[in-house]
């Protein structure tokens, strides 16, 4: 079965620049075939380092005594081991199968930089209830394109080498090569959809269609190329919008099936799984409000803003809050992500440096009603009016760091000054500078 190592070599020489291999080891008969060929290619691709994962999901009893199994092989074949633990529960209301692929593809990242490649074990029969899923799901072109033979994954790149071949075919090899391997009891389950798929459905449907598989595959492939092509129509449009927001005005150009069409492209590069048609008309539906109101659309840990006539997404997540704290030092380490503040001396500049020293210096978050005096502009100024004027986004309005000075509100971050605690020309002061490179205001 010289066919499954040449095929492999293919794949890792078809991607440039390529020094490290990764291979994604379960202990089961698919991925220990794909270990055991990779351990043949490790003596003749001795440019490369090759590297085998076990990911413990913590899901099953005996998922200890498997990694020991996976290391034990690993050291019988030569090549280098890492078993990693992950957390892989239900938290997103996503299922318990989608949940675990996610927490093992997050881990396996964890291990991919841009000249590394991660291998899978998934073959033809895999990509066939695969297609099956996700068309009993109501799919559409991406989710019925499947799995992709070669694929980018974080800095590198994925590769499903076996895709071509069916169980039958990686059954031969490994017991040609007497490998030993695990079988996972929870496989039989049929609470499982795949496995339900696996054990009833598709037993049935070959017994009346025999290349069920081969043609699953052939549908795959059709629809990967023709959502292939929609990538690339939209793609100078997503491309005059820029990657963090999309202009809903670029939206508003075409109708209502290419609006959904843009949307789901742009969501894509924003490394987010295609929303379910409802959440996608929902996101649509934002176009026919008002514009220039805050609107939101949230499903699993996703949102999508409508703001100042652009669509957001970000992940769904509570926004950090500060609590009244001292400021003692030059800086200042506010919650993740926020950053820090920092005061540097200078003169003429920011705030006097007397006022400052002499001062209770305090640091909190907004809660509502403040407002400040700004140099050439009469009387006090709400903060809400301001943050409008700035157009600083919403969600992150009230995270904004406030400095007081004896309880007095001073400075807006580095944004806004209190023209009472100006420093005169060439007097000492201070300058605030807030560093935040992880946390978008505008």
């Amino acid at each position: 079965m010289d066919e499954f190592v040449n095929q492999i070599e293919q794949h890792i020489k078809s991607l440039k620049g390529i020094n490290k291999v990764v291979i994604a080891y379960s202990g089961g008969v698919d991925s220990h075939v794909l270990l055991h060929a990779c351990s043949k290619l490790q003596k003749t691709l001795d440019h490369l380092s090759f590297l085998a994962v076990y990911i413990d999901h913590g899901l099953h009893d005996d998922s200890l005594l498997w990694a020991e199994h996976c290391k034990k092989i690993t050291g019988d074949l030569n090549v280098p081991f890492v078993s990693k633990q992950v957390y892989a529960k239900n938290d997103h209301g996503e299922g318990p199968e989608q949940a675990a692929r996610r927490a093992r593809y997050k881990a396996l990242s964890g291990f991919i930089d841009q000249h590394s490649v991660l291998l899978t074990a998934q073959h033809q029969d895999d990509q066939a209830e695969t297609l099956m899923l996700q068309l009993l799901r109501g799919a559409g072109l991406d989710g019925l394109a499947s799995m992709p033979v070669i694929a980018e994954f974080y800095e590198g790149f994925i590769v499903r080498p076996f895709l071509g071949y069916t169980k039958q075919q990686v059954l031969q090899y490994a017991q040609k090569e007497n490998l030993v391997w695990i079988e996972d009891s929870s496989n039989l389950d049929v609470s499982y959809d795949r496995n339900f798929l696996r054990q009833q459905v598709i037993p049935l449907i070959q017994s009346r269609w025999p290349a069920f598989s081969r043609t699953t595959a052939r549908s795959a492939s059709h629809c990967a190329e023709a959502a292939s092509i929609l990538a690339d129509i939209c793609a100078p449009i997503l491309s005059e919008a820029g990657a963090r927001e999309l202009p809903i005005a670029i939206i508003k150009q075409h109708n209502e099936a290419y609006q959904r069409l843009i949307i789901r492209e742009w969501l894509k590069t924003q490394g987010v799984r295609v929303p379910s048609k409802k959440q996608l008309l929902q996101i649509q539906g934002l176009l026919k409000g008002d514009a220039r109101k805050v609107s939101i659309v949230e499903w699993s840990n996703h949102q999508v803003r409508l703001f100042d006539e652009h669509f957001y997404y970000k992940e769904k997540q509570s926004e950090p809050i500060i609590s009244v704290h001292e400021w003692l030092d030059k800086e200042f380490q506010l919650p993740e992500p926020l950053g820090q503040l920092i005061i540097q001396p200078s003169k003429g500049l920011g705030v006097d440096r007397h006022l400052w020293d002499s001062a209770h210096i305090t640091i909190r978050s907004r809660q509502g009603g403040e407002s400040i005096q700004l140099a050439g502009r009469s009387g006090r100024k709400t903060l809400k009016k301001l943050l409008n004027e700035e157009r600083i986004l919403p969600w992150v309005r009230n995270s904004l760091p406030l400095i007081y000075l004896n309880d007095e509100l001073v400075a807006v971050a580095d944004l806004w000054l209190d023209e009472r605690y100006l420093a005169s020309a060439e007097s000492p002061s201070y300058t605030i500078n807030w560093l935040h490179p992880a946390w978008r205001i505008k």
